[in-house]
């Protein structure tokens, strides 16, 4: 795909993230592709990021294939050295360049900003909006991050319902929503397929970290109703185990052992063979009482590129992820009956979804997406 390219444009911009690969996480891969295709777009950057599930040779080793510097903080024994390390690592990096621009992601990150304020005469602020960083559940983190949020020059919610949980009292001129996006590396290598139907025994898929935002467990609660139309189903789970709190019950249930594929985490390769595997992909997030919340949904969009049409949770960022009725089906996470008859809608109309996931995941590809954020960036040069 074409990237965008600025001609004669000057910029030098730090992105400051909790988030960065090899490691999981969708913080991570949006402040990944930001970078990247800022990067491709001649445009200077530089990234500090916190670093964490995964080990000093894969970072390494990512690091060096990057055409820009990445410099990832160090953990320690003791919270408070952590934090002391980092902040003097962000504010050290930033009286020493001349940044035009800092991009802060990730709920550490905002809080960072705050140390930052005497650089706002020389420096655009920009922040990311994603779901549980911008919604603390706890008085006082929502408090610092509406502080934090409020000096921003510019304020970027990844779906329009992110948009809905920012604090109150924001200029509505400071806030312009994009979407997330995706990109698979050497994705014009990637062997795709057609499959023009499917059968009764049917392959669903879930990506993400298994914890109960995500809400894997919504899908297995639904599992009684599924087998009974599809009685082979196969349900594949790909993502970190974090927290299987609400799943064990039904990873432990030998009626289901034949019927989950449950692959933990893996490699990108992994993935792919994962989804070329699948037919539907399924992520039924819920909000949590702590505020987090499903901010837009990656693994949506990677799905499409596959072909495979999405079902997903109403009232979440999954909203802006899916194309109700056309690269898939908005249902009630907790409602059964709408899940199942969400598969059966998608199995009869299988060519239609697909050709519609494929092109409606093309619509959100980074070097599509990029040109928004270089276009807003001009805006508040």
């Amino acid at each position: 795909m074409k990237e965008t390219e600025l001609s004669g444009y000057r910029k030098k911009i730090l992105i400051l993230t909790t988030e960065f690969p090899p490691g999981p996480g969708g913080i991570g891969n949006h402040a990944y592709n930001l970078s990247d295709f800022l990067n491709r777009s001649k445009i200077e950057v530089k990234v500090i990021t916190a670093s964490d599930f995964t080990d000093e040779s894969a970072e390494k080793k990512f690091d060096e294939k990057q055409n820009y510097r990445v410099i990832r903080f160090k953990r320690y024994d003791s919270r408070i050295r952590t934090y002391r390390e980092r902040l003097k690592i962000i504010s050290e990096e930033v009286s020493s360049e001349n940044f035009t621009h800092i991009i802060f992601s990730g709920r550490f990150s905002l809080y960072a900003s705050l140390f930052l304020k005497k650089f706002k005469d020389k420096i655009k602020f920009l922040a990311i909006a994603h779901g549980g960083d911008i919604n603390a559940g706890n008085i006082t983190e929502k408090y610092f991050i509406t502080k934090a949020l409020k000096q921003m020059d510019l304020i970027i919610p990844v779906s329009e319902y992110s948009k809905t949980k920012l604090p109150s009292g924001i200029s509505d001129s400071k806030i312009k929503v994009i979407h997330n996006g995706f990109n698979f590396e050497k994705m014009d290598t990637l062997i795709l397929r057609n499959k023009p139907e499917i059968k009764d025994k049917l392959t669903l898929v879930s990506v993400g970290t298994v914890w109960p935002r995500k809400g894997h467990h919504n899908v297995l609660k639904a599992f009684e109703e599924i087998l009974k139309v599809y009685p082979e189903v196969k349900y594949n789970i790909a993502g970190r185990l974090a927290d299987l709190s609400k799943v064990k019950e039904y990873f432990d249930d030998k009626n289901l052992k034949d019927h989950l594929n449950i692959a933990g985490q893996v490699t990108n390769e992994e993935l792919h063979n994962i989804l070329r595997d699948s037919d539907i992909f399924i992520l039924l997030s819920e909000s949590q009482s702590s505020g987090d919340f499903e901010g837009f949904g990656i693994a949506v969009l990677e799905a499409n590129h596959f072909g495979l049409p999405a079902i997903g949770s109403r009232n979440s960022g999954l909203e802006d992820a899916i194309k109700n009725g056309v690269s898939g089906i908005l249902v009630d996470p907790k409602n059964t009956k709408e899940i199942c008859n969400a598969i059966t809608e998608i199995k009869n109309n299988y060519p239609f979804y697909s050709e519609g996931a494929r092109k409606w995941s093309a619509s959100h590809h980074w070097s599509e997406i990029i040109k928004s954020y270089i276009n807003e960036i001009e805006k508040i040069n």
